[in-house]
């Protein structure tokens, strides 16, 4: 049974409890609240594993609610939304979300997303603001960029860069597989996983996202390289 747990963040008082009722069937355990305010009082109160998101939220809305989590923590953020135009998608990826569901959803869609994100996000300690460093030792140097395997951080010229969790995840997929060449399929199935709605347009507002942290130039990148009408690799020539 899973014991991580969420945060739902949903004003509709029947999604909510349908959430909560669902996802605590299966071994979860969940926090959920009302509007943006409580979300993130109870975010640095109870410090969850992963936070599920609607846009829509009174006091303080979805995307704010976002913004303030990232500047502490890349625990993996799913936006719930009843809108699904690229405009308000490609933004919520842009500040710092995870994945994306659509209303009305299955409950069983969400369980899924829920599960994918949690198993391939990296395995926080209780700050939250920094990994617990996983098995391997690696420290891959990449001329100003280092990627560091051991304790899950990533430094540009000797500073840390905040990223999200995906973004970690792919620059690292990326990194440790360098000049293989990836479609953003590929890409999706290996961070987001199998289980994930197969939306290519999560992948590339991630690489951009990415591109605009570690690269000196967007127009002339030095790690992550578009090959036009394939995907994307990573290479780096001194």
């Amino acid at each position: 049974m899973a014991s991580e747990k969420l945060l739902v963040a949903e004003d509709d008082q029947e999604i909510r409890e349908l959430m909560v009722l669902y996802l605590e069937k299966h071994g979860f355990r969940v926090t959920a609240v009302e509007d943006g305010l409580q979300a993130l009082r109870m975010f640095e109160k109870e410090l969850p594993d992963l936070v599920l998101l609607d846009i829509n939220l009174p006091m303080i809305d979805g995307f704010g609610v976002c913004k303030e989590i990232r500047k502490v923590s890349n625990v993996p953020v799913i936006f719930i939304s009843c809108r699904n135009d690229s405009e308000d998608v490609v933004n919520g990826l842009e500040i710092g979300g995870d994945d994306y569901v659509t209303k009305p959803f299955d409950p069983v869609v969400v369980l899924a997303r829920v599960q994918a994100n949690l198993r391939r996000a990296p395995i926080f300690n209780r700050s939250r603001t920094q990994a617990v460093r996983p098995e391997t030792s690696d420290v891959l140097h990449f001329g100003a960029l280092t990627v560091d395997l051991k304790n899950y951080a990533v430094r540009l010229d000797g500073q840390q860069v905040p990223l999200s969790a995906k973004e970690v995840q792919l620059l690292f997929f990326l990194s440790q597989n360098p000049n293989q060449v990836f479609t953003t399929e590929q890409l999706y199935h290996h961070v987001w996983g199998a289980e994930s709605n197969s939306d290519t347009r999560t992948v590339l507002v991630h690489i951009s996202s990415l591109r605009k942290k570690i690269e000196p130039s967007a127009e002339s990148p030095k790690y992550i390289h578009n090959i036009r009408g394939i995907g994307y690799k990573f290479s780096y020539g001194s």
